[in-house]
């Protein structure tokens, strides 16, 4: 066992050992620290990195850990490590740009189980209700990116629990591609709420709504099913797709709806008119 190992163990064995480092030892050791995970998945290491990477977090830079998730991610794709290495960037980073990524990528390369193919998606929710994320809304966001009926359709109770300063979070996760499984979870949580009693809410879903069509680059909505397990090459499955106009047109009665309920100060004009239907 070489000197790098040695200083490995070390770390992951005496937590205050990290506070001795430099930031590029702490780095080295933290990514260190993963690559063996990865390639062990031992019970003994799980608490021991979710420590080091704790503290890692509060010494390093978001960019750095998209940078190494990505590496990660790479990692397990080329088959050299297992999904679970991508839990300390799920359950224990704090910045969106990391932890929503990470609950996505874990969602949909996570080995489909007796649960069927939201295995990966359910375990992540488990620990949400459970508090053991530091930033659950991230990781929610992440799932919500997924597009997919079947992961969205475990997204609807935990995100119906959300205040609206919660929800101004979650509109701001958005996935490739615009998809109807999405604008169909706004829309529906949009026609739940009532725009008086639950004004702050109801606008704050609307804005969700609205942008996800102002946020578009694609002028295409697609139906997509996620492949469980993914790989590059087969990542997404494709149900049907529409001309960005003809899918707004077909949602049109539904918006004008939720309009005609609408009481104070109308925000819906503003929403129809981002989708073209002002």
């Amino acid at each position: 066992m070489g000197k790098k190992d040695v200083q490995l163990n070390e770390v992951l064995d005496n937590p205050e050992k990290a506070l001795s480092l430099s930031d590029e030892q702490l780095d080295a050791a933290t990514m260190g620290a993963v690559k063996l995970y990865a390639a062990t998945a031992s019970p003994e290491l799980v608490e021991k990195i979710m420590l080091l990477y704790r503290h890692y977090v509060t010494r390093s830079h978001p960019a750095q850990r998209v940078h190494n998730y990505q590496l990660t991610v790479d990692m397990v794709l080329a088959g050299e490590g297992g999904v679970h290495a991508l839990m300390p960037f799920v359950c224990c980073d704090p910045a969106r740009p990391v932890a929503s990524p990470a609950a996505l990528d874990y969602a949909v390369l996570a080995p489909s189980t007796t649960e069927g193919a939201t295995a990966g998606a359910c375990e992540l929710l488990d620990l949400y209700e459970r508090g053991a994320l530091a930033n659950g809304l991230a990781v929610l966001g992440g799932l919500l990116t997924s597009g997919d009926r079947r992961i969205l359709a475990l997204l609807t109770a935990p995100c119906r629990e959300l205040e609206f300063e919660e929800v101004e979070i979650l509109i701001k996760c958005r996935g490739s591609l615009l998809t109807a499984a999405v604008i169909e979870f706004y829309l529906s949580w949009l026609e739940s709420l009532d725009s008086q009693q639950e004004c702050d809410l109801f606008e704050t879903v609307a804005a969700g709504f609205a942008n996800l069509a102002i946020a578009a680059t694609d002028p295409v909505v697609y139906d997509i099913e996620r492949i469980i397990p993914s790989t590059p090459e087969n990542a997404v499955r494709i149900l049907a797709q529409w001309p960005f106009a003809e899918y707004a047109a077909s949602i049109r009665p539904r918006l004008e709806a939720v309009a005609q309920r609408e009481e104070g100060e109308p925000i819906m004009p503003i929403v129809m008119s981002s989708w073209g239907l002002g």
